[in-house]
This record gives C-alpha cells, structure tokens and sequence, in this order.
C-alpha cells in the first residue's frame, strides 16, 4: 500500500483514539484581506486601504508580497493583476523594476505599498498586526521587518519556514494547506510529534472549501488545529461550523463591528 492511499487509514485510526478537545470560539479575529477592499475595490494592496482598513476597526491587516524586477519586496497580489489596475493591462505579467512600480497609481487613485512603507507604518501603529502571504521566507521577512516579529502573522509555505518562523519569535505562523508538504507535515504532527523533536503545527491557513476535503474532515475531528479561513466576504455565509473551527478569518468586506453585532 502506497503512503497516499496508507495515509486517510492512518489519520482515520488517530480520529478515533483522539480526545483533544477544541476550544470554543465567541468571535473570529477577522483579516484585512489584500489590505481590505476600499471604495468597491479589492485586492488593491495600497496605502489608501490599509488606512481605511484601520479606521475601520481591523486589527490584522494582510498583504500580498512579491519583489519587482530589480529585487525589491512589494505589496502585490500578482503582476498580472496590478498592471491591469494600473491601466497597464498591455504589459501582461511582467515585472515593473521598482521605480515604475512606485510611479503608478492604483485604479487611478491608489499608492502602491514597498516592504519599507509597510514597516514604517506598522512600525509607528503599534496596535496593529501584519498578516503576509505568498513569501515566508525568514531571512527575507526578517530583513525587511526586523522590529515587528512580535506583530506579525504570517503564512508559511513549507514545514522548515513554519519551524524556523516559530523558532525566530513570529507572533503567529500559519501553516499553508497548499503547501507541497502538507501530508508529510500533518503526518508528523499527528503521529511523531511525541517521538521526533520538532514544532508542532498548531495553525492552518485553510480556504473554505478545504473544510469538506475528506482529509481534512478526519484532521478535523481531532480537533487539534487552529484555523485562519480565507476568504469570506459575507456574514451569513459563515456557517456555524466554521465559526467554531475558524479563529481568524480572512475578508474584504465584513467589518469588525459586524462580526461582533451580526
């Protein structure tokens, strides 16, 4: 029997022997997703959003990350993406260099965010938290946020990052259902974690739709996991199942005061 077919078996049979209990949740901490959305625009990853998104009320506020052709951290969800918001849909996916990314505006309105202008504003808004995707590597983060560890969420793309990100005093790491190793690094929580050294994962990044995957239905019932859902952008389709396995949840349109009055 191969280990993919061995594995559902496996976690089948720790279901069963399971007894952890799962903590109840009152109220998800919600996301910022992209910056949040501003204006009737989403996933725009600018300054203007994430001022809006702390008048608002959001605590955590996420961006995408990526580096522009000369190698410098950006605020950017795709290339493809920001160009067309750019008006420069004719560039297709190429990657501007840094001083072309600086120079557009975001559906005509809109400042693009550098990893420098996200610290500094993280660093001067101490009641905030910084959630990042697409990028976990810890020397790259570190580089480039070096005083907001103990602020910062961040979504890790491999079991080594989400090892070295809790090593390095990460205030919070996710660990991405996407990621490559998944099944390895479940395995190794829910069977080894008690015979081999090794941080346990504790968080998942998980999309809605992982919530009826049959694999994660049996991690589910061992109630061992903590879970960051993306992305719900309406409070009524938040079933009751997900408010009780879902402590933060990624949006880019529910507001904090309606999660806390819905």
């Amino acid at each position: 029997m191969t280990m993919r077919k061995f594995l559902p078996v496996l976690l089948l049979v720790m279901s069963l022997f399971s007894c952890v209990t799962q903590e109840k949740v009152e109220r998800a901490e919600l996301i910022a997703h992209a910056g949040g959305a501003i204006d009737g625009y989403v996933y725009t990853n600018s300054l203007e959003a994430l001022e809006r998104a702390v008048e608002n009320g959001y605590r955590y506020i996420e961006f995408d990350l990526g580096f522009t052709s000369d190698s410098v951290l950006v605020a950017v969800h795709s290339w493809s993406d920001f160009n067309r918001m750019t008006g420069n849909a004719d560039w297709g996916d190429s990657v501007p260099d840094h001083s072309h990314f600086t120079a557009q505006k975001i559906h005509g309105r809109y400042t693009p965010l550098t990893a420098e202008m996200i610290n500094d504003y993280f660093v001067k808004n101490p009641g905030i938290y910084l959630v990042t995707d697409k990028i976990s590597s810890p020397a790259v983060l570190e580089s480039y946020f070096p005083e907001l560890k103990g602020r910062m969420v961040v979504e890790a793309f491999s079991y080594e990052h989400y090892r070295e990100l809790l090593r390095k005093g990460y205030f919070r790491v996710l660990y991405s259902c996407m990621a490559e190793d998944m099944a390895s690094a479940f395995m190794k929580h829910l069977l080894f974690d008690r015979i081999f050294p090794g941080e346990r994962i504790e968080w998942v990044a998980l999309h809605t739709s992982g919530f009826n995957h049959s694999i994660f239905k049996l991690l589910n019932s061992t109630r061992r996991f903590n879970v960051a859902l993306f992305t719900v952008d309406n409070y009524n389709e938040i079933l009751p199942e997900y408010r009780n396995r879902a402590k933060m949840i990624y949006t880019n349109t529910i507001l904090p005061e309606q999660l806390l009055n819905p």
